[in-house]
């Protein structure tokens, strides 16, 4: 055992020993930390809608109770700008996106116009812009805000008031076919008083939807 100690603490071995240790640790630190190269591009789409519908409720002051629960009725469209800015793996961009197994990036930013009306008459109209995030092959997490113009008559309580507003969308997409998604989310609409030291619309929705790309 003596002999084996004294071994160790010589120069012959330890020097060899302590390189390898160091090579071993910077390789493995290296493989593991590795950051795969993605890249972005801008790319020219074929147009796109969404169709989305659900029930709503008004958080204005003043709402009966059927007004302040989710059983009021809404539905807003979507129409996509042609063109998007993507983030991918540099290989992804070779793939052709008529691929029967081609759904979408793994990030996006999409601009959009929105078109929302309830059923008591009030609507929206605006601009915005949707992120979207891939978190499976075929299903993907989106979140949209545009900055809408809402008219709404303030004898019927749909949770709209005339004015500037922000027209919040989040939901859930998973697709059918390469073309088409189906989604579940949640809508909500308000000025967050940016606009207007008045509180705008308090409008929050539960909202499904389909959304198709129109391709050749």
């Amino acid at each position: 055992m003596l002999a084996l100690a004294n071994l160790l603490l010589t120069n012959q071995f330890m020097k060899p020993f302590i390189f390898t240790l160091i090579f071993s640790t910077l390789f493995i630190c290296n493989y593991f930390a590795q950051v795969e190269k993605v890249q972005f591009e801008l790319e020219k789409t074929p147009f796109k809608m969404s169709l989305n519908s659900g029930l709503y409720k008004s958080r204005l002051s003043g709402s009966s109770e059927k007004e302040n629960s989710f059983r009021n009725f809404s539905i807003f469209a979507q129409v996509y700008f042609p063109f998007k800015r993507s983030l991918d793996k540099p290989e992804s961009f070779n793939q052709s996106t008529k691929d029967s197994n081609f759904f979408d990036r793994l990030f996006t930013t999409s601009p959009v116009a929105v078109f929302h009306l309830t059923e008591k008459g009030g609507n929206a109209i605006g601009m915005g812009q949707e992120l979207s995030f891939k978190i499976a092959k075929k299903t993907f997490l989106k979140s949209q805000i545009a900055v809408v113009w809402v008219e709404s008559n303030s004898q019927r309580n749909d949770g709209l008031q005339s004015g500037l507003n922000f027209h919040h969308f989040w939901h859930f997409c998973s697709y059918i076919n390469s073309k088409t998604y189906l989604s579940i989310g949640y809508n909500h609409i308000s000025n967050g008083k940016i606009f207007s030291k008045e509180v705008g619309c308090l409008f929050d929705m539960v909202v499904v939807g389909i959304a198709h790309s129109f391709t050749k």
